[in-house]
């Protein structure tokens, strides 16, 4: 029978091309608003990040591979075929998330400098001329003439009588609603911005970028890198594999990367500039880069594409299952057979019965179903592959039996699969 080929478009094409323009048109914003004002942490440049994040992750929708396809069907994405070139979206997020994180991390001096100032700065001599870019603290008489209150979570407004020494100023809202018409305040100017505003019932301070934040949102963007990083990898080491055969899953690295993140984002928080300043934070750096070595082994060791084959399942030296008890294995044929009926098998139970087929992880052999073992000849061992269905997890092995001319597929656990072909198989000698 020929098979089907069905051309896979995600849906609603049109609104992902749209947030991957305006992902773009974020990442440019949040670029061009650290480079105006120098600070990396506003609302408007998370603003632009997630908005790049979220067109990044369109773009991959658009571009990235298809879903696992069905059998007898043979699907194609936009890019043409499935294949393991390196996915366009995971590639492009991983460059997005990189340069966001050195743009970020290119304003942590110049914010811990600031922050450093603000915590020196001393009040302005008398009679000192004002200036925009004082750095002693210079004090404002004012009167509130009214608030503007929105929700909890969006900011309030202060309007001064007469618009002096300015006509209005963007505050939380708790300090919105704690300040009331004609109220008599006290407004703190440093370097041109109004710092603080005491009243009689309520200060406000404004929020000091700190250095500390700025490294740990940087740290956190190159670690978010990682994991579109470690889908790449994934790509590149399975390059050589069948177009259709199922990749490891990269969540091990993201372990790896909330371990690393535990100790690197309060290192970075506590010494932003100085990360070699003293032995106790080097320390602190050596012992968590040897915690992430050891993580970032063992996903490497976890994602490692195990190439099955038929030498060890048929051994003649391999040990055969208890004979004075039933083993219940994981594991499934993916075809209805008359020991299949409806795909309704889970596990195959092994013992003095017999290997069958059973919808439950037992005991007893209740709705068992024999196999015909004297039939069944084994073709091949390979992974998971697109054609397998969704059901199947991508850890697990698929053999290609032969019942008696007709094909037939048996899935299970690579270690599982291996004693089940020792059942179903006599040894060779």
């Amino acid at each position: 029978m020929n098979t089907s080929e069905v051309v896979r478009r995600p849906r609603r094409t049109r609104v992902l091309w749209c947030l991957v323009g305006t992902g773009a048109a974020g990442a440019l914003s949040a670029g061009a608003r650290i480079w105006r004002t120098g600070r990396a942490v506003d609302g408007w440049v998370i603003a632009g990040l997630l908005l790049a994040v979220a067109g990044a992750w369109a773009l991959y929708r658009v571009t990235g591979p298809a879903p696992r396809k069905a059998a007898g069907t043979r699907h194609r994405t936009l890019r043409g075929r499935r294949d393991r070139a390196v996915p366009l979206g995971a590639g492009v997020l991983l460059l997005l998330l990189l340069a966001a994180a050195a743009l970020v991390a290119s304003c942590v001096a110049d914010a811990t400098k600031d922050e450093r100032a603000w915590r020196a700065a001393v009040p302005c001599p008398a009679g000192a001329p004002a200036s925009g870019s004082d750095d002693c603290l210079r004090t404002l008489p004012a009167v509130v003439e009214r608030t503007e209150v929105h929700g909890p979570r969006q900011r309030g407004r202060l309007y001064f009588s007469g618009g002096r020494p300015l006509a209005e100023l963007a505050v939380s809202y708790e300090a919105a609603r704690a300040f009331e018409a004609g109220d008599p305040v006290e407004l703190t100017v440093w370097r041109g911005e109004v710092m603080k505003v005491a009243g009689a019932h309520h200060v406000w301070h404004e929020h000091v970028v700190t250095g500390g934040s700025v490294a740990v949102l940087a740290a956190g963007l190159a670690l978010a890198a990682g994991f579109p990083g470690a889908q790449v990898l994934l790509r590149l080491r399975g390059r050589r594999r069948p177009d259709d055969e199922v990749l490891p899953s990269a969540l091990p690295y993201a372990g790896a990367l909330a371990g690393t993140g535990a100790w690197l984002l309060p290192l970075c928080y506590r010494h932003p500039t100085t990360l070699f300043g003293s032995g106790y934070s080097v320390t602190w750096l050596s012992v968590g880069s040897l915690v992430t070595l050891g993580l970032f082994a063992g996903a490497w060791r976890a994602t490692r594409i195990r190439a099955p084959g038929l030498r060890t399942p048929v051994h003649p030296a391999a040990p055969r299952p208890p004979s004075d008890g039933e083993v219940f294995v994981p594991a499934r044929f993916l075809e209805d057979t008359a020991y299949n009926p409806h795909g309704f098998g889970t596990h195959i139970v092994l013992g003095e019965g017999g290997p069958a087929v059973t919808p439950h992880p037992g005991p007893g052999r209740f709705a068992a179903r024999r196999i015909p073992v004297e039939r069944l000849t084994v073709k091949t061992v390979r992974r998971v592959r697109g054609a397998d269905g969704d059901t199947v997890p991508r850890g697990w092995h698929i053999a290609e039996l032969d019942d008696a001319g007709t094909p037939v597929r048996l899935a299970a656990a690579p270690d599982d699969l291996a004693r089940l072909l020792r059942a179903l198989v006599p040894a060779r000698t």
